[in-house]
């Protein structure tokens, strides 16, 4: 039982390494997975790199072609198209669920994120804001308290993950993508449920949108 325990351990930690090549673009969307030498890199055993595999096929971020091989998911734009539609309607429902629930103590955790980001809007990189973007909308999703709706965000937290690395170019900098989070959080602070509704939907569609309609 141990050795099955630890083998799936380190199968998420390099479930994680494999999502974090793809985000920093190590490994291009179609590119071909080898297991001999994923399992090389890693230095771990081939059993270890198909755990691995399949974290990241339940995640849809990879495809297993039988007596094909496996590749990193192509996503069309269909596929954006479903992913921000889907993330519009959880979060909007999330936010808004989330809000009766707010007090100090979430607030000053979410002013903490903010100020991480803000902290390296100069010197840090985008994937350092997507991931932190990705923290507070997680953060407030889970303050919901409906379960279903945040496991089904848990399912598509890493796609809509995937989906941040085309929105740099959108942004003139990463100041005005902090200041595009900031607005949600005064939105959050009303506790005004048809301002936060609005905002997290023109949070979510407005840039992303602009991106679905050029591909």
């Amino acid at each position: 039982m141990s050795d099955l325990i630890v083998r799936e351990t380190l199968g998420e930690l390099v479930a994680e390494q494999l999502r974090r090549s793809i985000w920093n673009r190590e490994i291009e969307f179609g590119e071909r997975l080898i297991e001999s030498e994923v399992s090389e890199k890693f230095d771990v055993s081939r059993n270890t790199i198909r755990d691995a595999l399949k974290i990241l096929e339940h995640e849809e971020m990879i495809i297993i072609k039988p007596r094909k091989g496996t590749y990193v998911s192509q996503f069309s734009k269909q596929d954006w198209q479903e992913i921000i539609e889907l993330r519009s309607i959880v979060e909007s429902f999330a936010f808004v669920r989330a809000l009766p629930s707010l007090d100090e103590i979430h607030f000053t955790y979410l002013r903490s994120i903010l100020n991480r980001m803000e902290g390296i809007t100069e010197s840090g990189n985008w994937n350092d804001l997507f991931d932190l973007d990705m923290e507070f909308h997680s953060y407030v999703v889970k303050l919901s308290g409906n379960s279903r709706i945040i496991k089904l965000y848990d399912s598509i937290q890493v796609q809509i993950r995937t989906f941040l690395l085309y929105l740099d170019k959108y942004y003139s900098n990463r100041q005005s993508f902090y200041e595009e989070q900031k607005d949600l959080f005064d939105a959050l602070l009303t506790k005004d449920p048809e301002v936060v509704d609005k905002k997290i939907r023109t949070h979510i569609e407005y840039v992303e949108g602009q991106f679905i309609g050029e591909i």
